[in-house]
């Protein structure tokens, strides 16, 4: 008796194109990645700044590249719910100009329609990564 496979959700389809965006566009630097995956009109809330459509993260992408290299983006927890789809994550880096290897940790939540990203929250520690960076410690409360 054979079994027939089962079509994909959408929820797992949506899980799925986060993934290939952290394989493709940071592990990989497929930049075209970005273009078909964010809409023109998409929206990443990355802390207090707004980068706004796949032109504006295409800069922010190479501006991160002309700094770090080697990424490795790792999913850890992947949730899906009606659109939307969050991912915590651990990557590993290169600071390009001192060869520091860095760790940082973070958390992005993704909104896709039809298949692609249409707004995005993510949250990572800055605040590691400049202690990294440094060797300074961040302000303790």
């Amino acid at each position: 008796m054979s079994s027939a496979s089962q079509p994909l959700t959408t929820l797992e389809q949506n899980k799925i194109l986060v993934h290939r965006w952290f394989e493709e566009v940071w592990n990989q630097s497929r930049r075209e990645t970005i273009f078909e995956l964010l809409t023109e009109t998409g929206v990443l809330h990355d802390g207090a700044r707004d980068i706004r459509g796949a032109e504006e993260f295409a800069r922010f992408h190479d501006a991160l590249r002309a700094q770090f290299s080697e990424f490795r983006f790792i999913p850890l927890v992947t949730l899906a719910e009606d659109d939307r789809v969050s991912v915590h994550w651990n990557c590993t880096m290169t600071h390009s100009a001192s060869r520091k290897p860095l760790h940082i940790s973070g958390t992005s939540i993704v909104r896709v329609e039809n298949g692609r990203f249409v707004e995005g929250w993510q949250n990572w520690d800055a605040a590691h990564l400049y202690t990294q960076l440094t060797g300074q410690p961040t302000l303790s409360l």
